[in-house]
């Protein structure tokens, strides 16, 4: 059930703390969520603020968070790291909080944002896709399945793409490979798993395709886009938040 409203928000309240008015900042990641403890819904941004020399990443980040009921912006503590960038598109909420899908200076991460406690943290990725450059390899994405976070990696070989799937234990930062689908042709890239047993993907003409893991029968949706734009959140409300404030 949704609002079908939108809430256009004001405008940032963090500013360059020098004035280096040739250079923007930088919005490394924009997550959207539900806090269980004050039963309100809040967007946390973080940005990163470039030197005299335009050079980002050398000074702290800064965070802001939107708390719809209140209907303002406020900075908390900069968390302790200074280099993030959300990389993918890909953004999840579950049981409270924000993941995204990352990189630092080490390799990839997932980063993650308690809405609760306003605190940041981190999981690591399967060893195998510590150093894979997302840039040069957009066939990874993540998702939810069953409570438990997925990562979908594609290859491709001969114009058709496989993909394996690796699943993290619950609360435990071990990752076993659950699956392997395809391959496929004409397929751009998973989009999320409406079931255990069911796969949106993207097809590179700009529909949607359903498909079924376990009978491997897939179907065309009556849901057409521009090719290769597709973006998918996933987020988790099964624990009964009250309605977005009007």
């Amino acid at each position: 059930m949704t609002t079908e409203k939108f809430r256009k928000l004001p405008s940032s309240i963090l500013h360059n703390e020098d004035s280096y008015e040739m250079f923007d900042s930088l919005t490394s990641g924009v997550g959207f969520g539900y806090d269980s403890k004050s039963g309100d819904f809040k967007v946390v941004r973080v940005v990163q603020f470039p030197d005299e020399e335009g050079v980002y990443n050398l000074r702290p980040l800064r965070v802001e968070i939107w708390e719809l009921r209140k209907e303002r912006w406020r900075e908390i503590e900069s968390p302790n790291f200074r280099y993030l960038m959300i990389t993918g598109g890909c953004e999840m909420h579950h049981e409270g909080k924000s993941y995204w899908w990352s990189n630092n200076r080490e390799g990839n991460i997932i980063r993650t944002f308690d809405m609760s406690e306003e605190i940041f943290g981190k999981i690591p990725v399967p060893n195998n896709l510590v150093e894979e450059d997302v840039m040069l390899n957009p066939n990874i994405s993540m998702e939810m399945l069953n409570g438990s976070i997925v990562i979908f990696y594609g290859s491709n070989a001969r114009n058709e793409k496989t993909f394996s799937v690796w699943e993290m234990e619950k609360d435990v930062f071990s990752w076993s490979k659950l699956m392997t689908i395809g391959p496929f042709f004409g397929v751009e890239k998973p989009l999320l798993f409406v079931s255990s047993d069911e796969l949106l993907m993207e097809a590179d003409e700009g529909q949607v395709i359903s498909y079924h893991v376990k009978t491997h029968v897939t179907k065309v949706l009556p849901i057409k886009g521009r090719p290769c734009v597709f973006a998918d959140t996933f987020f988790d409300f099964s624990y009964g938040p009250p309605p977005l404030p009007m």
